[in-house]
């Protein structure tokens, strides 16, 4: 082993060790929310035997194959860990339950698949075999961060704490730059794959550092709105007046409502607004008024007066500005494009 390689051990190799006491002192961490600080424990416990696995196989020549893809498989359980720690550093009330371990099912099935292989199987199986179990775990770790930063941005709109909200994003660009490297790996060469190691020991150094410089653990502490303290009969109330507006006057006919338009017919901040709305209905501003408007759109598709009228007529009809936003939420709501729910309807 050369003077280049061996310092490229010890720099990756440090960076495994130091995720996992960092993992182990936020099991015991006795500050802050005890179930966030463990979820970003075992988060961190996973990084660390996923990326010791990559510093095994560029330095190792006879690392068994079974290794290599349980190994791989443990990508998969990134995703989860992250969306449960986001969804802990929000919530209130959030507790695990029994259904949250749904999220792992595919992680122990790619383990199980990882314990089959053998080494002759790489020349007899298909190349194509091993490309989609790549893609899978990859995407899935990849599709599991986006949804879960999304989550996270709708959770900001509602009136998340800053520092939570600077920590959840920090952790998400982390990930995100250890996924771009190690698919990097996968399909170009010139990418060493020492640089993923690399990469995460910089990136554990570089988050801990900030993590307790600013004290970011310590304020995740079960206070989402710090900032808007609304008591539960005041926002029961909001939130009746809101739909009052919205439902019964037909608000959300009106292209030009907004989250400010509407909180000033209701004497309210924006983010008192946004808070009981997505307290009281677990949805975002945004989808909240869709629903109603999508929930008239397919009304309207079902009376005769409205059947020879265009799709974008019946769009601005309900409250949509564009035919694009239109079809976006109808999709995402019922599943189908307007287009295709129409022809389903009888004739």
């Amino acid at each position: 082993m050369s003077a280049n390689d061996i310092i490229l051990v010890i720099i990756s190799g440090l960076g495994v060790i130091h995720g996992l006491f960092l993992a182990l002192f936020l099991w015991v961490y006795p500050k802050g929310n005890a179930l966030s600080n463990r979820l970003l424990s075992g988060l961190l416990i996973i990084l660390s035997f996923r990326v010791g696995k990559s510093v095994f196989l560029e330095f190792t020549d006879n690392i068994d194959i079974k290794i290599i893809f349980v190994g791989l498989s443990a990508i998969m359980a990134i995703g989860p860990l992250y969306y449960l720690f986001a969804l802990s550093s929000t919530q209130k009330s959030f507790r695990l339950k029994r259904k949250h371990l749904l999220h792992f099912i595919p992680v122990l099935l790619g383990i199980a698949i990882g314990f089959q292989f053998e080494e002759h199987h790489t020349k007899t199986l298909p190349l194509l075999l091993f490309a989609s179990i790549f893609l899978t775990y990859y995407l899935h770790f990849l599709l599991y961060l986006l949804f879960s930063y999304r989550y996270v941005l709708q959770q900001k709109e509602a009136g998340l704490d800053k520092d939570v909200f600077a920590l959840l994003r920090l952790f998400f660009y982390g990930l995100l730059a250890i996924w771009v490297v190690y698919v990097l790996n996968l399909f170009d060469e010139t990418v060493p794959y020492i640089i993923g190691p690399i990469l995460y020991s910089l990136v554990a150094y570089v988050i801990s550092f900030v993590v307790f410089q600013k004290g970011y653990i310590q304020k995740i502490d079960h206070t989402k709105y710090k900032t808007t303290p609304v008591t539960d009969e005041q926002r029961k109330q909001i939130f009746a007046k809101a739909l009052k507006l919205i439902v019964e006057e037909k608000q959300y006919q009106n292209p030009n409502l907004t989250l400010k338009s509407l909180s000033e017919s209701l004497h309210q901040s924006p983010q008192i607004v946004s808070q009981v709305i997505n307290l009281q209905s677990g949805m975002n501003y945004n989808n909240f008024i869709n629903s109603y408007r999508i929930e008239a759109a397919q009304r309207l598709f079902q009376q005769e007066q409205f059947k020879n009228q265009t799709i974008a007529a019946i769009a601005y009809e309900v409250g949509f500005n564009s035919i694009s936003s239109f079809n976006t939420a109808f999709k995402k709501q019922t599943g189908e494009t307007p287009m295709a729910y129409r022809k389903l309807l009888p004739k």
